[in-house]
């Protein structure tokens, strides 16, 4: 696409190198950038999505590039007489998301950085929330036009993931976490429109092998999703869920949350039973869900020492307690012994001791108790000996237990 335009020049300059105008105010400069020989110059979106790629192949240790991303894509978004396709918009929300890591941590602005004529790299007052919502924004315009996009929907969903991750560890434990909940529910409603779409494509290519390969390759562009780059994103969705699970405003109010978050690991592992991966994953999950209960069980262990005219009735909740901490340990070591392996490091096998010596404190029968803190100590002595730790003094107490 070539147009004529005004604003600034696009990236061709020759097909070796070019030379893009870095109009970020806090660096202004010339930036010499590099693309590939095969990338016609008149091709102004493969010369974009060069660029990215470029990007994703670096060190990723200035956003320089990214901001160059960015303002070309304005400069596209302004001059362009037709639709642009779904990955125009992919790589430039991208791009705007990407930029948070740079942002000054700074308090987020009451509306979103502009992602139109006005770009994201047009002020230095952004924090990283704004570039969050600025993805979002500009996410959610090029799903207006592509609601099918698989590519823009996973995204929104890593970038929903990253703002609620920016929220929790700026925020305590139990407040100001409310505005996480929509962002999580979205991250979820993207996650599985993108897996409904994904599956229905594989379907589509492979169902009686009537694709021939000339069809296949053509509508393959469709999305650069893997189903294992799903299960990343899925990975990251359960591990911000076990952070919630620190807030009571959350993890006492949607339950739901976990609920889909488990059913998902449990469809993964249905199409792929042996895969460690997704044996971890929910093994994890499981552990993580396990923790609020076991804290309640050790708070009731320390009030045990002082005096209570209600002891019996001070003791139910911390029954139930300890029930439901069994019940997420067991499942947990379920799983990550499935996923266990002799390639395994050090801090897989200390997270499964880990997961051992909580389920044995709960045990009332010695013989359980015992075993498990016997195999909770080899698997210890193997991390220590892989450099996990040192985790002498807790041998020493497993053993005198």
């Amino acid at each position: 696409m070539s147009t004529k335009s005004t604003g600034p020049q696009g990236l061709a300059r020759s097909a070796k190198r070019r030379k893009v105008a870095n109009e970020d105010p806090l660096t202004i400069e010339q930036e010499t950038i590099e693309l590939p020989e095969d990338i016609d110059p008149e091709d102004e979106l493969g010369q974009l999505y060069a660029l990215h790629s470029s990007y994703l192949k670096s060190t990723k240790e200035s956003p320089k590039l990214l901001y160059a991303i960015v303002h070309e894509c304005d400069r596209q978004l302004r001059n362009s007489k037709t639709l642009l396709p779904p990955k125009f918009h992919k790589v430039y929300a991208e791009a705007l998301s990407m930029l948070s890591v740079f942002a000054k941590k700074k308090k987020s602005r009451s509306t979103p950085v502009a992602t139109g004529e006005q770009s994201a790299a047009s002020s230095a007052a952004d924090s990283p929330e704004d570039f969050l919502l600025a993805s979002i924004e500009r996410a959610q315009i090029g799903l207006e036009t592509y609601p099918k996009s698989i590519d823009i929907l996973v995204v929104r969903c890593e970038t929903y993931l990253a703002l609620v991750e920016l929220r929790l560890k700026n925020s305590a434990k139990s407040k100001n976490v409310e505005g996480c909940v929509s962002a999580i529910q979205n991250a979820t409603k993207d996650y599985d429109e993108a897996l409904k779409l994904l599956t229905e494509l594989q379907r589509k290519f492979t169902e009686d092998g009537k694709k021939d390969e000339e069809d296949a390759k053509g509508d393959a562009d469709v999305t650069e999703i893997t189903p294992e780059h799903l299960v990343k994103v899925l990975r990251r969705l359960s591990k911000v869920l076990e952070t919630t699970l620190e807030s009571d405003f959350i993890a006492e109010r949607f339950p739901d949350l976990y609920l889909w978050n488990e059913d998902r690991w449990a469809a993964e592992l249905h199409d792929a039973p042996e895969d460690k991966f997704l044996h971890r994953g929910l093994g994890e999950f499981y552990l993580a869900r396990a923790y609020p209960y076991v804290a309640t069980v050790e708070s009731q262990f320390e009030d045990d020492n002082s005096d209570s005219e209600d002891e019996e009735l001070d003791r139910q909740p911390s029954n139930i307690a300890s029930e439901q901490a069994k019940q997420f340990l067991s499942k947990s070591l379920e799983h990550l012994y499935a996923a266990e392996s002799d390639e395994d490091n050090g801090a897989f096998l200390a997270v499964i001791a880990e997961a051992q010596i909580s389920l044995a404190n709960l045990e009332s029968e010695e013989d359980k108790q015992n075993k498990l803190y016997a195999e909770a100590i080899k698997r210890l002595l193997k991390a220590q000996e892989l450099g996990a730790g040192d985790f002498t003094d807790m041998i020493n107490e497993l053993q005198n237990a």
